[in-house]
């Protein structure tokens, strides 16, 4: 443990785009389902034990604040902690990936990848995106009211604020990829945070006026292929990014989508919602990977969702780049 804390709190990192193709061509890459979740749960003790040291009732928005460096914000403390502890596939810096310098791949755009297997299925899942999980999660949870219910119009604009996200500066604008995996990334989060307490059964509970943890996370619950960048594929912003991506992969037999039966899945599963989080490869719908980025600024953005965010836009300001908080702090 004291090796995991002093990394986790030490370390400057960027996330941008994962080079999922390189991974799946890492023969030695392991499974790091177990990894990933001893991180995660890591965090959520020391959140707790944060909490219950401090405080004597169950304050569920103040505990809350004990989360926010770790898990919820742009680049959370938890991105530090996957890349000392959890053993990455594929390219580990920007400079071993094959497909030349500049974006998407450039030192402050590259995220590393980790190989995951749920319900007997594997696939590649970037750090970014268990950023995305839990951090844009966490905003799309506020975006629908941090309703257990989920109530189906909020959620449509939880999905919509995503997607202006992606072709505004979180994607199209730079790195110039609109990453639909990180929709889907976004998107799985809103349910690990109404799982949090709402869950069935919740994460954590209340006890003789104490948080305490009632199960442990499982991204098996929540992680599915579509979260990777080779089935569920991304679009990009000029030609050149998209020719120097397949002009490798083309030699590597590797065409986005690599598993089609991966994609049909997600469309029954996602059903109404599928246009919303996968990529129209993906669907069976379109066949071009060159998306024009939205002329929109991030306050723009931010101007859109704050309608639905009951902390206002200065909350979602601070949520996504913010200085991080005193834990605790009111």
């Amino acid at each position: 443990m004291a090796f995991f804390l002093v990394f986790l709190f030490s370390w400057n990192v960027f996330a941008g785009e994962p080079d999922n193709f390189s991974a799946r061509r890492d023969k030695n890459a392991v499974v790091a389902n177990a990894e990933i979740n001893r991180v995660v749960n890591a965090l959520l003790t020391m959140a707790l034990d944060n909490y219950n040291y401090s405080s004597k009732s169950c304050e569920r928005k103040r505990f809350l604040k004990y989360l926010e460096d770790d898990l919820d914000r742009n680049l959370p403390q938890i991105t530090k902690a996957l890349y000392f502890n959890v053993p990455q596939a594929g390219p580990k810096v920007h400079t071993e990936v094959p497909y030349g310098s500049g974006k998407p791949y450039t030192q402050l755009y590259f995220s590393q990848s980790a190989k995951v297997q749920v319900k007997g299925q594997i696939f590649f899942v970037g750090f970014d995106k268990i950023d995305h999980f839990f951090s844009h999660g966490s905003m799309y949870w506020d975006m629908v009211g941090q309703d257990p219910k989920l109530p189906a119009d909020k959620v449509k604009k939880a999905l919509e604020v995503g997607i202006m996200q992606e072709n505004a500066t979180w994607g199209l604008q730079r790195p110039g990829v609109k990453s639909y995996a990180d929709l889907m990334a976004n998107y799985k989060g809103l349910y690990f945070w109404r799982d949090l307490f709402d869950g069935a059964p919740p994460l954590i509970v209340c006890k003789d006026g104490k948080f305490v943890q009632n199960r442990e996370f499982d991204l098996a619950n929540y992680f599915e292929p579509a979260m990777d960048e080779t089935i569920n594929c991304s679009s990009f912003a000029t030609q050149e990014i998209h020719d120097r991506i397949t002009a490798v992969t083309k030699k590597w037999n590797m065409n986005c989508p690599v598993d089609a039966n991966a994609c049909e899945m997600a469309k029954k599963v996602h059903a109404d919602k599928a246009a919303l989080l996968l990529h129209p490869k993906c669907r069976g719908t379109g066949t071009s990977q060159i998306e024009k980025a939205s002329p929109m600024t991030t306050k723009d953005v931010i101007d859109t969702a704050q309608a639905a965010m009951s902390g206002g836009g200065d909350y979602l300001l601070f949520k996504l780049f913010g200085e991080k908080q005193k834990k605790g702090a009111q």
